[in-house]
């Protein structure tokens, strides 16, 4: 295990200015919102969100569930395709931004199945409450202590129930590259986990049926994202992935 993914006193740091950054960057980076501007703001953008619903559609075709815990909602991108899919389930959906929920409180309806909590996922007690299916895309790399938030998970879900975490591999070269040629390294991606590592966790701390798959790509060498999503989204992280993907699908299961 990298020892960049183990508990340090700067965490409470970065998770204070993570909350910071994105209360501001939701709030300013566009009139049309933080949803807009991620997914729908260029065509690269809406492909990225394309694939990533399907690939989302594809590894939930087998799960079923009455109870979700999101960690790290965001604005509802996901709430809704969830919300969507399974009609008679209820949400407790968390984030640390407050302006994050705000946009999230405009961008979904469906009020009566969905609550909603403005805090630090570790800091956060949810007293006795127990979830079927625990959803978590792209925040686990903006939690510190990766195993303090798997040991987290496993607790509060229900035995049989299933997870989902959705998020990109750290990219050391490229960080390297960057600070060689003094330019800016965004301080927000400096805490991603590799696949192998958070299978590992997941493993360690007792979840079954392990399983990662690449999501999205960069093109490479003129070989386009769609035509290597097309031929791996279903197949398991292997050597293709680590070569070209740039985000990857993690689905797990509690013991029953």
């Amino acid at each position: 295990m990298d020892k960049n993914y183990e508990f340090r006193k700067q965490d409470i740091d970065f998770s204070d200015w993570i909350r910071e950054f994105y209360n501001k960057k939701a709030s300013n980076i566009s009139n049309k919102g933080y949803e807009y501007a991620r997914w729908s703001s260029s065509q690269r953008k809406i492909e990225q969100y394309k694939f990533s619903a399907q690939s989302l559609i594809f590894h939930l075709r087998d799960v079923n569930f009455k109870k979700c815990l999101e960690v790290g909602c965001g604005p509802g991108t996901w709430t809704k395709l969830l919300l969507k899919k399974y009609p008679y389930s209820r949400f407790s959906c968390l984030d640390i931004s407050k302006e994050m929920i705000r946009q999230f409180d405009e961008n979904i309806s469906e009020k009566k199945r969905v609550k909603t909590i403005v805090n630090n996922f570790l800091d956060h007690d949810f007293k006795k409450e127990k979830f079927d299916f625990v959803f978590c895309s792209r925040a686990i790399e903006y939690i510190p202590n990766k195993a303090a938030a798997i040991s987290k998970f496993y607790s509060l879900m229900e035995n049989g129930g299933k997870g989902v975490i959705v998020s990109s591999p750290p990219h050391p070269s490229v960080f390297r590259i960057k600070k060689m040629l003094g330019m800016k390294v965004n301080f927000q991606h400096t805490k991603r986990i590799f696949a192998r590592d958070i299978l590992y966790l997941l493993r360690k701390v007792g979840f079954r049926n392990v399983k990662a798959y690449p999501i999205l790509f960069s093109d490479f060498f003129l070989v386009p994202n769609s035509f290597l999503f097309r031929r791996l989204y279903r197949r398991e992280w292997g050597l293709l992935s680590r070569i070209f993907a740039s985000s990857y699908i993690v689905t797990f299961e509690k013991p029953q």
